[in-house]
């Protein structure tokens, strides 16, 4: 058990210039389950990846009444990075490097923890994440909308906006014999002919973001009502969700996954509104629906031995402030994988889950 810790905790570590995800726990069980007409699946194998990817967390105050809406994201950085999988468990190590990120000038300088997930077992698929950003430019106006003087290319930045998330969702597959997620997402399946399946599940997170004023500049007041002007916004969201992924198999081996679920619940609200035009800081506090989109995207190319696609994983959540007010965030990743495995086992490793395996059934 100290030796499985040790491995979340060095999987999830995660800054401005690392990052590092872990996927799913060890399933000795995991082989052999499927349909070996339609999936081939190496997680007893050693499957080796080199990849780059980004991430995304974004927020926006939409007043739907005027047809306006303020649009935050942060200057996410892109990462390289390797990783393996191995007896369904997945590790990647990635690294933002300066050549591949030079945009700070432009667009400000986000510091960040983030560690996002996604564990796709045979029935279940589980996305988990929890992420804390400090430092947002504003994408929706240009300086001089807000009226600031124009600097070049460079955008609006808050450095006092901070903003931390923490939540899943996760989807039972019910044609888990035929469709594997794992096959798109994280290479150690081939999905050898097309297939599909319903979801359905649940979701839960919690949202929160702070400013040292309201998140709607100063000479955008009159374009929005006095609930989007949030300076202290705490959102708890809840539901279930519901929908399907298809995966279509041309010439068995290239392949597009196409997967979409939609959720519907409660959002709990309690904002500190900064009320112009005196400022005061106002409480506001409301049960009402919300909804979420997950959305997940992937193509590319996979056989035997190795395996070349793109992947779009996205959790998008909105909140009903009012009538005719809403506050909506998202989160997700975009990843290219390059992948080789090989038919080969890995002592050390057996060992590990071996004894993890036993420690669990004992």
């Amino acid at each position: 058990m100290q030796k499985i810790i040790l491995i979340l905790f060095c999987a999830t570590i995660s800054s401005q210039v690392a990052q590092a995800q872990i996927f799913a726990p060890p399933d000795t069980t995991y082989q052999a389950m499927f349909d070996t007409n339609y999936v081939a699946d190496f997680t007893h194998i050693l499957t080796t990846r080199h990849y780059f990817s980004t991430k995304f967390n974004s927020m926006e105050l939409n007043d739907t009444k005027n047809d306006e809406s303020v649009i935050y994201e942060p200057n996410n950085r892109i990462i390289m990075g390797f990783g393996f999988s191995y007896r369904a468990f997945t590790l990647n190590l990635g690294f933002g490097f300066s050549f591949l990120n030079q945009n700070d000038q432009e667009l400000g300088k986000t510091s960040y923890f983030d560690a996002q997930g996604n564990v796709y077992m045979k029935k279940v698929a589980t996305n988990l994440f929890f992420l804390t950003y400090q430092g947002y430019y504003l994408d929706s106006h240009s300086r001089e909308e807000i009226g600031l003087d124009p600097v070049g290319d460079s955008r609006a930045f808050r450095r006092d906006i901070r903003q931390s998330t923490l939540g899943f969702s996760s989807v039972y597959i019910f044609n888990n014999d035929k469709f594997s997620y794992r096959a798109s997402f994280t290479q150690d399946a081939w999905q050898k002919k097309s297939a599909g399946s319903w979801l359905a599940g649940g979701y839960a997170t919690y949202f929160t973001v702070r400013g040292d004023s309201s998140l709607i500049p100063t000479a955008l007041d009159s374009l929005f009502e006095n609930t989007l002007q949030i300076k202290q916004g705490n959102f708890v969201d809840i539901g279930l969700q519901g929908g399907g992924v298809y995966t279509l198999v041309i010439g068995k081996h290239f392949f597009a996954t196409i997967s979409g679920v939609v959720g519907f619940g409660a959002s709990i609200v309690k904002n500190g509104l900064e009320i112009p035009p005196d400022n005061e800081l106002e409480q506001h506090s409301k049960v009402g629906p919300g909804y979420s989109i997950q959305a997940r995207y992937a193509m590319g190319y996979n056989s035997k031995r190795n395996y070349f696609g793109f992947s779009y994983n996205n959790e998008t959540s909105w909140s009903a402030q009012s009538e005719s007010d809403r506050f909506g965030w998202s989160v997700g990743n975009f990843r290219l994988n390059f992948a080789h495995r090989f038919n080969t086992r890995v002592v050390i490793l057996d060992k590990i889950f071996d004894g993890v395996s036993y420690n669990f059934k004992n």
